[in-house]
């Protein structure tokens, strides 16, 4: 358990240094509405799922 916890906090170091961590953040709580999906039992309503297209794309500025 503790290797885990060293490899979660240098991927989220890692992430936040390179500006990922936004869209690490979003990828993980989309796994995570698909495990929970996966694992329900047949007498569960449907969760609501993000579309992939709602979130709005990033602009590039030109650097001058």
């Amino acid at each position: 358990m503790n290797s885990l916890v060293k490899i979660a906090v240098s991927l989220t170091i890692l992430a936040a240094s390179t500006g990922q961590l936004p869209k690490m953040i979003y990828k993980i709580q989309l796994a995570q509405l698909y495990l929970i999906k996966e694992s329900q039992a047949s007498k569960w309503g449907m969760p609501m799922l993000p579309p992939e297209q709602s979130r709005p794309k990033r602009v590039k500025r030109k650097v001058h």
